[in-house]
């Protein structure tokens, strides 16, 4: 009974792992610190600091409406939906926050 019950918390520890590092697409969520040429930089809802990559053909969208890439600003709250390998941004939902810089 305890080898079946440690093979299934280990079947699980492994698949969620998969789910979180590759194969499957899936999202980050948090505050934004940077954002330089490619390179967006978030601490995440974990207090983790996660640098992913923009590029021409990132989304961005604010109050349910398509915006560009200048609605990231520092201090706003993202939504970084991420490709299959976790390195690049498809879509980043604005949220409050941050001070729009000129």
């Amino acid at each position: 009974m305890r080898r079946i019950f440690a093979l299934l918390a280990l079947t699980a520890l492994f698949t969620t792992g998969a789910f979180a590092h590759g194969g499957k697409s899936h999202k980050l969520m948090g505050t934004v610190q940077h954002v330089h040429d490619n390179q967006l930089t978030i601490t995440t809802t974990a207090n983790q600091e996660a640098t992913v990559t923009l590029t021409d053909e990132t989304k961005y969208e604010k109050e349910g409406k398509p915006t560009d890439r200048s609605a990231l600003v520092q201090g706003a709250r993202v939504s970084v939906q991420l490709d299959e390998g976790d390195k690049i941004a498809v879509k980043v939902r604005i949220g409050g926050g941050g001070e729009h810089q000129h």
